[in-house]
């Protein structure tokens, strides 16, 4: 399916989800995609407060989204609530309490707190975006994530943005792997020598 037939259903889906005031934000790849990091995206991982969690479930069943049957648990992810449908031949992954096991040890993203700073224009949508600083923390905890965090630090390098280090500091006052810990580090110094 191209992008603008995604796009547009994320357009459908955002409007009601603002309609009924859900906190809910675009992360993964798609964010990547909206951020200008990446060219294409798979589908969309929709990061939903726990308040919201129902009134959303409601928004995608009265639009016609089909829910998709459960997998088998990914021992990688220990989210309170994951739930998939489709709508229009387009993928949504609802991602409520979204926590990530690494080694036994159990690392929760923060959403929504102040999490949604920015919004994107979507066929005359706005569309809340988690920080890219985020998911360069949260893809270096999860496997195979490295190359997609790299991605992100090479474009918040390249494309300084106001409160990229803010986001930073934030995840470095959190407990988290050494060699995470690190990176962070790294890519918060290294934006602050502007």
């Amino acid at each position: 399916m191209d992008i603008e037939s995604k796009l547009s259903t994320l357009a459908k889906v955002g409007k009601r989800l603002n309609m009924a005031s859900v906190e809910w934000a675009v992360g993964a790849s798609a964010l990547l995609y909206l951020e200008g990091v990446t060219a294409d995206f798979h589908d969309f991982d929709l990061i939903v407060a726990p308040d919201s969690m129902e009134t959303t479930l409601d928004v995608f069943n009265r639009l016609g989204a089909r829910l998709l049957p459960a997998q088998s648990p990914n021992p990688v992810y220990a989210s309170a609530r994951f739930v998939e449908f489709t709508l229009d031949n387009v993928d949504f992954d609802l991602l409520c309490d979204y926590t990530l096991r690494r080694n036994e040890d159990l690392y929760r993203y923060p959403f929504p707190g102040d999490r949604a700073i920015r919004a994107v224009t979507v066929q005359g949508v706005p569309v809340p975006l988690c920080p890219l600083a985020d998911w360069f923390v949260l893809y270096q905890l999860m496997p195979g994530g490295v190359k997609k965090a790299t991605l992100i630090a090479h474009h918040l390098k390249t494309h300084p943005r106001d409160g990229t280090r803010h986001w930073l500091g934030k995840w470095l006052n959190m407990r988290l792997p050494g060699e995470v810990r690190e990176r962070i580090f790294t890519l918060y110094t290294e934006l602050g020598v502007r």
